[in-house]
């Protein structure tokens, strides 16, 4: 034996020997979840639903997204989103570090992982990721996804417990090797055991997330995990997929930011708390007066001034995702994510006309300052 593992030894041999008695021991290879800090809680089902959430990729006033009385807690709602188009609804806050509790609960039985008939019992829960759903899909491009699925478990998913990186994120989050791990959709964490609750049950989920470690306790049991997570910093949403499924008694509990961020962990923010109208009709839209962002996916190629009248823009064509900006009195755009036309003052008494009916769009976002 040489000194080097003498040494070894005889500090292993002290450490146990000093091991407080009647601490938590290991017990099958797990230790009980942590218990949260003590801190201020923030309710996010309190007051009406557009006070905290706006559309993203579906409109906050869908007929798919209802609120009920939370018999539980007084002041608060049920929030039921029904089976309807794939889409999200977001928060109007950007968050960092935090604690997230939550219960859900599906409403309808869903068909095995073998396939056959049913209703798909899958919604989710994303984080981190920006207020834009990617091109010609309802997804934004990157942050994490915290799986609420009711379709039994396959080869690289489960019930009830997966958390995983959208595959647009600048960096793959590494999932924790001591649960399931699957690459096939996302790096994905995947819950070793079931713990979920029935289909009509409530399940209780915490998610704390703390510089890039994602940590999922589903009904109090640590279920899935991932580290060196990017982004670090976005908004978070809900999503309406395959079944109807209802949220209730959500808090989050924020903690302290990393004051050395590296910006290339925070997604594209809008420059303040805004709301999101989700435009449908292909038609002329009047556009509001001061401050406000449009985003619309040009299909082809458009003039920005065919786009939008009134605000003395060029006719300098672009395609693709078309952003125009108008803040303090001037307007910007770019396409594709390249500047097409510089801030410039906007002209005198300016009405802004948005112009649907010129051409295909895909998703057309309107964003406007939170009334204050």
């Amino acid at each position: 034996m040489t000194l080097h593992t003498r040494l070894i030894l005889g500090i292993a041999t002290i450490f146990s020997a000093s091991v407080v008695e009647g601490a938590d021991q290991p017990v099958d290879g797990k230790f009980p979840p942590p218990k949260p800090p003590v801190g201020k809680w923030e309710q996010l089902f309190a007051g009406a639903l557009e006070s905290k959430w706006t559309g993203m990729s579906m409109a906050i006033k869908s007929p798919l997204i209802t609120t009920s009385p939370n018999p539980e807690r007084a002041g608060e709602y049920v929030l039921h989103i029904a089976r309807g188009p794939t889409g999200l609804i977001r928060s109007m806050k950007a968050y960092e570090n935090f604690i997230l509790e939550y219960e859900f609960r599906h409403l309808t039985e869903a068909p095995s992982a073998n396939g056959g008939n049913g209703t798909s019992g899958n919604s989710g829960l994303i984080i981190c990721h920006s207020a834009f759903p990617k091109p010609g899909g309802p997804y934004p491009n990157e942050g994490h996804e915290v799986q609420v699925c009711n379709l039994g478990n396959g080869s690289w998913y489960t019930s009830h417990g997966d958390t995983f990186t959208m595959p647009g994120s600048i960096s793959q989050a590494i999932p924790d090797p001591r649960f399931g791990v699957s690459h096939q959709c996302g790096h994905r964490s995947m819950p070793v055991a079931f713990n979920g609750s029935k289909t009509g049950e409530w399940n209780r989920i915490r998610i704390t997330c703390v510089d890039g470690v994602i940590q999922n306790e589903v009904n109090g049991s640590l279920a899935s995990s991932l580290f060196r997570a990017s982004p670090r910093k976005g908004y978070m949403s809900f999503e309406s997929e395959g079944a109807p499924v209802e949220f209730r008694n959500m808090r989050i509990q924020e903690l302290a930011p990393d004051p050395e961020l590296n910006p290339k962990h925070v997604v594209p923010l809008l420059p303040e708390a805004m709301t999101t109208d989700y435009i449908t009709e292909r038609k002329a839209v009047e556009l509001p007066a001061g401050n406000f962002m449009l985003c619309a996916d040009v299909s082809g190629s458009l003039a920005l001034s065919a786009l939008a009248s009134g605000l003395g823009l060029p006719d300098a064509v672009a395609g693709g995702r078309v952003i125009i900006t108008v803040r303090d009195g001037k307007v910007s755009a770019s396409g594709k994510g390249k500047e097409i036309l510089a801030a410039q003052p906007l002209p005198p008494d300016a009405k802004g006309v948005l112009h649907l009916e010129a051409g295909k769009f895909g998703h057309v976002l309107l964003f406007k300052p939170v009334a204050k």
